[in-house]
């Protein structure tokens, strides 16, 4: 496979401006060997964690270069990432697998880096971080197909770590199965480009790849609803506040999307818990 290239908006005065996700859609531009792009509030704390993760042994993410004047300079990761329409090769078991052993690297070497204290984001922050007796890291909570760099066919590294919260590994590999597998119904996926995709399989596949233990698949599967009302309560929020971007894509939706998402996961536990082997 030829990795393919982000969609780059020639600038030649202001870099190459990197097409993607939607939160800092036209605002993330490519200058040689670094890029730089809106930072976050908490950004001085999320590059200390970046460069100890990157210490810790884990080389699948940007290097922190600086911070200057509301914005962040990371050093580019060099390979592909899919983006919509999505090409087939992004929606391969050799993809969905290798998208599942890169989160498990993370998150083992994200278990011996202390959190720095931050004001973390709330978006996608594990409700049940806090709740009970195990163990908490720096999720990512966003590892979406963008946010995926590959390389001969692996996924290398992740990129966007702008809603990274303390949570529980599982709850970052849920939102990663709700966005790789994914999570919904057919009708969704065709109009959202994952059309032919079965879900059942793919799961499973995602969390065997992980290293997912059997104790653990069930309260995984019970995770979803959560990450969908999460998922509903951060684009209802971006629509209310005005956001051009987020507004336009919601209005191209089915108005009962989310309940949809709901019905159908209620649906389809039990073909899911078959699938998972519990």
């Amino acid at each position: 496979m030829v990795d393919p290239v982000v969609d780059p908006v020639a600038r030649p005065e202001a870099g190459e401006v990197l097409g993607g996700g939607l939160a800092n859609l036209g605002q993330v531009v490519r200058r040689g060997d670094v890029v730089e792009r809106p930072a976050p509030p908490h950004a001085a704390a999320l590059h200390e964690y970046l460069r100890a993760l990157r210490d810790a042994g884990f080389d699948g993410a940007p290097e922190p270069k600086e911070l200057r004047g509301g914005r962040e300079v990371l050093s580019f990761v060099p390979g592909g990432v899919a983006v919509p329409p999505y090409p087939e090769w992004s929606k391969t078991e050799q993809s969905l697998t290798s998208v599942g052993r890169l989160l498990r690297r993370m998150h083992d070497a994200a278990a011996g880096v202390p959190i720095p204290e931050a004001q973390w984001p709330s978006e996608f922050v594990d409700p049940g971080a806090e709740n009970g007796d195990h163990q908490v890291i720096l999720c990512h909570n966003d590892a979406c197909l963008e946010n995926v760099v590959f390389r001969d066919g692996e996924a290398a590294a992740l990129i966007d770590f702008d809603f990274a919260a303390p949570g529980r590994p599982l709850w970052d590999l849920a939102f990663c199965a709700w966005y790789w597998v994914p999570m919904v119904p057919g009708a969704i996926r065709q109009v959202e480009g994952m059309d032919g995709l079965d879900p059942f399989p793919r799961l499973r596949l995602l969390v065997d790849a992980y290293g997912l233990g059997d104790a653990d698949r069930r309260t995984l599967l019970e995770l979803f609803a959560q990450v969908t009302e999460t998922c509903r309560r951060f684009v209802n929020g971006r629509v209310a506040s005005g956001d051009p971007v987020f507004t336009e894509v919601d209005a191209r939706r089915d108005p009962q999307r989310w309940d949809n998402i709901q019905k159908w996961l209620a649906e389809h536990n039990e073909d899911f818990l078959a699938a998972l082997g519990v």
